[in-house]
């Protein structure tokens, strides 16, 4: 079959979870189908464009409007375009973000393809692409969500301590209910990430058809930590979404602390690209910053454990199947957990307030043997559920399905 897919920031190998994800979602539809991409880009991001070529038969890039590497005069543009249109975006009860992501030269590319390509379906990433089923001209058409917007903006809003703050993520979470129900219901099928997601979704659009996990990760032959005389705590992540952020600054100020008082050895190794300003200069209390990655499993060969304190947002957490899929051993957060394992389980280590946290991070640190066994657990979680092969099936069924109903 023909698959177009249409991405909001390009896909390549560790750019951040959903990048990540959409690459390995077009490098295995690419043994199966023949897969054309249209997607939004930065300047910085073009020299990754080589990782995903091979694996399409053309990969169209649009700028992403205001986006970082843009000509000057177009970001001066973009912020008076921005400061313009916020209120308007109220008015018009339109989340922000979907309003960054609308481009006429998107929906003119999106129209070329299809016109080059005959695609029998076309694949949408991410739930502020939604509105450019409009641009599919009757191609049916697959909603990848990877994060369900009204799940994970409501959260932020109960997280929210300023009441300005929980105010206005209210109301953007209104929005996304307005704006999700428009366009989701136009998708022959909607995908989610966690059955969570799912029911959310089908609470505020009853009609929906959802389809869920409808996610995979590479399995990655374990290896032992590097031996050293410290406790290495690891956290990779992108911190241009602010969940990241929020969970790095956490385990930082709230937990980390804790760990100390207890194991005055512990190191606290935060990775990914622009980290928040506080981590870069703790450096003196044993955090440090060691920038993008680009191989995610000899990051994790290089810590003894894996933390995630993810506090609000929606969808799986990759980094943590990432982590699992390398048999590191996490502790993380209820929400860090969702969809990926209970507690029971014995694949995760769960921990919702600072001291339970800090608990769990000094016992696995303690005790070596727990650390392996606990790995080993999580490995074996992920090659059982969350495999491509199982995940290619089931979209190929959905492709078929919905490319017949077009005949």
């Amino acid at each position: 079959m023909r698959i177009l897919i249409v991405t909001p920031y390009l896909a390549y190998p560790g750019a951040d979870g959903g990048g990540t994800v959409m690459f390995n979602v077009i490098r295995n539809l690419s043994v199966r189908h023949e897969v054309a991409c249209v997607s939004f880009a930065r300047q910085q991001d073009l020299p990754y464009l080589p990782q995903l070529e091979p694996f399409c038969v053309e990969v169209t890039t649009v700028p992403l409007p205001g986006g970082a590497g843009a000509p000057p005069l177009a970001k001066l543009l973009n912020l008076a375009r921005r400061l313009i249109h916020n209120g308007p975006s109220f008015a018009t009860f339109t989340p922000v973000v979907v309003r960054k992501c609308r481009s006429r030269a998107m929906a003119r590319e999106i129209r070329g393809a299809i016109e080059r390509h005959k695609p029998d379906v076309v694949h949408i990433c991410f739930p502020q692409m939604a509105h450019y089923i409009e641009a599919c001209q009757g191609v049916p058409a697959v909603m990848d969500t990877l994060d369900v917007a009204l799940v994970g903006v409501f959260r932020r809003a109960m997280s929210a301590r300023r009441i300005w703050a929980k105010a206005y993520y209210l109301l953007q979470w209104l929005f996304w209910v307005r704006y999700e129900s428009c366009w989701f219901p136009l998708f022959g099928k909607v995908l989610t990430v966690t059955h969570q997601d799912a029911a959310a979704l089908k609470m505020a659009i009853p009609d929906l058809d959802v389809y869920a996990d409808a996610i995979a990760v590479d399995i990655v032959t374990p290896t032992a930590a590097e031996p050293s005389a410290a406790h290495r705590i690891g956290f990779l992540a992108s911190y241009g979404h602010q969940p990241n952020v929020d969970a790095a600054l956490y385990f930082a100020l709230s937990v980390f602390p804790l760990v100390r008082q207890r194991l005055a050895a512990a190191e606290f190794v935060v990775a990914g690209r622009n980290p928040p300003e506080a981590l870069r200069h703790a450096a003196v209390n044993g955090i440090s910053c060691v920038g993008f990655v680009e191989d995610v499993p000899t990051f994790y060969s290089g810590v003894d454990m894996v933390v995630a304190p993810i506090r609000y947002g929606g969808g799986i957490k990759i980094k943590v199947l990432e982590a699992m899929a390398c048999g590191r051993p996490v502790v993380t957060t209820s929400i860090g957990a969702e969809g990926i394992a209970e507690a029971d389980e014995g694949a995760l280590m769960i921990a919702d307030d600072p001291e339970d946290f800090a608990d769990a991070v000094v016992a696995l640190l303690k005790d070596g043997a727990r650390r392996i066994a606990l790995g080993e657990q999580a490995r074996q979680l992920v090659e059982r559920r969350f495999s491509w092969r199982r995940v290619m099936d089931d979209l190929d069924g959905i492709y078929a399905r919905l490319a017949q109903v077009k005949r």
